[in-house]
């Protein structure tokens, strides 16, 4: 039978003397698990929420994490966009954070897969009921996330699925997590009511910022507008989580940048793995005195969004650091 089609549910079987203890879960016959709020299983973090569901049903492993983040944004997400959600999403998961979405084609998919790759744990709160799969072609990709240690979570009856079910499975993503990152959204994109459920419920709300003129990112533009937190580094978000930074790599295990032909300052650090010309350039236009990224910008002549990316890149892989807010320099040497 293939997975997440056609299942049929099969009662565990209890006896009604055991009606005084905790309820046993309904067991369903591909492996998917249906638990209610009295049930063990039960995410803790949705058991006295506000609407919480009435029953979960879930297949993979535990729903309990002791740090969640939500990665969203469009579904047709710019390419570049695409691979920071995969990087970033990995680089949390290495640090033990579990990594939570809507498993949508897009910034969805880049974080679930981005955490797969470094064998982290990831969760799916899926828009339909179980008997479902929405979209249709993430089967495999909900069959890799369900046999562990990710989870893939239905917070709606069997063969649920109703248009409104994303704003509700949006309430549901937002209530598991600490914080969510909104890495580009399009104007009307779903990651909006994503951020609109995060304020509500007074989650931590970031956004990865981009040039004012860039297309796709209106939604994006619209958050910051409004005050919502950019995203200018990972430690900004590690220290608000309470997470320590991820470790370097042993020099052994890195190799030397190659100079770049239009001229840089003093020699630059050794570094985990070739950098792309962008990155190059904002390295080079750092030094160990934080500059702002406007500065930074100017140094290495590249438009606003191209810097941001670089800079975030590199933020990522501990080569820069922010500090104070706005101003980056080179990390200092180990």
């Amino acid at each position: 039978m293939p997975p997440f089609v056609g299942v049929s549910p099969v009662r565990a079987l209890s006896s009604p003397r055991d009606s005084d203890e905790t309820p046993a879960p309904l067991v369903l016959s591909s492996g998917h698990v249906q638990v209610t709020p009295l049930d063990p299983r039960y995410p803790s973090r949705l058991r006295f929420a506000a609407g919480a569901p009435a029953s979960i049903t879930f297949r993979g492993g535990s729903l309990e994490a002791e740090r969640v983040v939500a990665i969203v944004g469009s579904r047709d997400a710019d390419h570049d966009a695409l691979e920071f959600a995969a990087r970033l999403a990995g680089e949390l998961a290495q640090l033990g954070v579990v990594i939570a979405s809507g498993g949508a084609i897009g910034i969805d998919r880049a974080a679930h897969e981005g955490t797969l790759a470094v064998g982290g744990r990831t969760w799916v709160v899926a828009p339909t009921g179980h008997l479902r799969c929405y979209p249709p072609v993430h089967a495999d990709l909900f069959e890799t996330i369900a046999r562990g240690p990710g989870a893939v979570l239905w917070p709606f009856s069997p063969d649920a699925h109703f248009r409104s079910a994303f704003v509700v499975r949006n309430r549901v993503l937002v209530t598991l997590s600490d914080a969510v990152v909104v890495v580009q959204a399009r104007e009307g994109s779903g990651a909006l009511n994503a951020a609109r459920w995060a304020r509500n419920l007074k989650r931590p709300l970031w956004v990865v910022p981009a040039a004012p003129w860039a297309d796709g990112f209106a939604g994006s533009h619209k958050l910051l507008a409004e005050g919502v937190r950019p995203l200018t580094s990972l430690a900004v978000l590690m220290a608000s989580l309470g997470l320590a930074g991820p470790p370097i790599p042993a020099d052994g295990a890195m190799a030397s940048a190659s100079p770049e032909a239009d001229g840089g300052s003093d020699r630059l650090p050794l570094l985990p793995r070739a950098l792309s010309p962008s990155e190059l350039r904002v390295l080079r236009a750092l030094s160990h005195v934080p500059l702002h990224i406007d500065g930074v910008a100017t140094k290495a002549r590249l438009d606003a969004q191209a810097t941001g990316v670089a800079l975030l890149t590199l933020a990522l892989e501990d080569v820069v650091v922010e500090g104070p807010p706005g101003f980056f320099r080179r990390q200092n040497p180990r």
